[in-house]
């Protein structure tokens, strides 16, 4: 059955906080962003944050479309942490799920923070 144009079918987003705790305006933007686009839209979107560094959560499968924040400090400091252990575990299950040309592709947003201090000092 083709759905009617009129119909709506809810949008579901997954945001993953990297922040580890840190109050960022990135975060504030991401939601305002999703409100303005739901609004403008009429899109009936939803959205649940998963606190990825200090309580390691990430989401399943289930939802449309990810948002990654971008974190404090540089990316190599973590290296080896339990907490992108589990963030790197979901990335490969998404990359499964997109490998697989039965199912709708999963649809993902990486924002990144430069560290141009950090980036200098590594070179």
């Amino acid at each position: 059955m083709y759905m009617n144009w009129t119909e709506k079918k809810p949008i579901r987003v997954a945001i993953l906080d990297m922040n580890e705790g840190f109050i960022n305006q990135g975060m504030r933007c991401i939601r305002e962003i999703l409100n303005q686009f739901g609004e403008n839209s009429h899109v009936d979107l939803s959205w649940d944050e998963f606190e990825v560094r200090l309580e390691k959560q990430v989401p399943d499968l289930s939802y449309d479309i990810y948002i990654s924040s971008g974190g404090p400090g540089s990316p190599l400091e973590s290296e080896g942490n339990e907490w992108e252990q589990v963030y790197f575990g979901w990335l490969s299950k998404v990359e499964h799920w997109n490998s697989n040309p039965a199912h709708g592709k999963k649809k993902a947003c990486f924002l990144y923070m430069s560290f141009l201090s950090t980036g200098l000092q590594a070179l």
